[in-house]
């Protein structure tokens, strides 16, 4: 037996002696530690000559806890340039139904149209509003969404239903746009509320003596110039508005005296209609001032403003 072999017998002998003596048991039989001795060496003989176990033990599985779902991420709407300031919002006023004056029935119900022409950058859809600014509402909502799409330059009806007020009398209700990030805006150079100004009445008005509620409201005009080797050529075109279904004669004057009479428009509603008139000078002719106006001559006399040609275009 090996000295280290007989160490570690003594060892557990002496350990076993200690045991005993700490319990306070009598003195172990010589034979009990015969026998403790012989079981030790032989389970250390044991020990050294069996060959090393094939076979891994159990093993520990430890299972992680299941991750709680993570929620979906939040898909962020992207900031468009318009947002960013990248684009401009502007528009234009091209026409209406409806024009200032139009007379209609106590609590009548009438949808106000405005012709609205795009003159920004930015592009509408449905995110941009018509809202309501000032005035008599008329029973319209606060709010309408953009009824379709308009890419710069493109021109869209935008509707607004509303109802006359009951009791007779001129009201006027002022609408603006919004863009999505919250600027209101309005049409031409100077952002003006669009604006729908209705005369409720079923009768003439006292200062009015015609046969008739409707009439011409407004005559505005538009010029272009064409030059020619020889001749100036002038478009004139007046854009005639009236209140409500009306026969309406009205005269050419020109300043050089070639006036046109009984000229005819017919309205089936108010509206705004346009009509021509050319005229043409020869490049030497007098530089003086040269001006158009419309008179209506029925169903009421009026005179509405004139309109100054351009300079004569230049001798080559």
């Amino acid at each position: 037996m090996s000295v280290l072999r007989i160490y570690k017998i003594l060892t557990i002998l002496t350990a076993i002696s200690l045991l005993a003596s700490a319990c306070g048991t009598a003195q172990l039989d010589e034979s009990v530690m015969s026998t403790a001795v012989a079981q030790t060496v032989q389970a250390q003989n044991t020990l050294e000559t069996a060959p090393a176990a094939t076979s891994p033990g159990p093993t520990l599985t430890i299972t992680p806890p299941a991750l709680a779902s993570l929620p979906a991420p939040v898909t962020e709407t992207p900031i468009t340039g318009a947002a960013a300031g990248q684009c401009s919002a502007s528009a234009s006023l091209v026409g209406e139904t409806y024009p200032d004056g139009t007379i209609v029935h106590p609590g009548e119900t009438f949808t106000k149209v405005w012709h609205v022409q795009n003159s920004g950058t930015c592009t509408w859809d449905s995110t941009w509003q018509l809202i309501y600014y000032s005035g008599e509402r008329m029973d319209g909502s606060i709010v309408y969404n953009f009824p379709q799409p308009a890419q710069p330059g493109q021109t869209v009806d935008v509707p607004v239903i509303l109802r006359a007020p009951a009791e007779n009398g001129t009201y006027t209700g002022e609408w603006m746009l919004k863009s999505p990030w919250g600027q209101s805006f309005g049409v031409g150079q100077y952002s003006v509320p669009m604006s729908v100004s209705i005369v409720v009445g079923s009768g003439t008005p006292e200062n009015r003596r015609t046969e008739t509620a409707f009439g011409v409201t407004a005559v505005t005009y538009q010029v272009d110039r064409r030059c020619a080797p020889a001749n100036t050529f002038y478009t004139i075109t007046a854009f005639v508005t009236s209140n409500g279904p009306v026969e309406a004669t009205f005269t050419w004057v020109q300043s050089d005296g070639n006036n046109k009479r009984n000229n005819q428009l017919t309205f089936l509603e108010a509206t705004t209609k346009s009509a021509q008139r050319e005229w043409s000078q020869h490049k030497g002719s007098s530089p003086n001032p040269r001006w158009v106006q419309v008179i209506v001559t029925d169903p009421t006399y009026q005179e509405f403003d004139k309109v100054v040609l351009p300079d004569l275009c230049p001798n080559d």
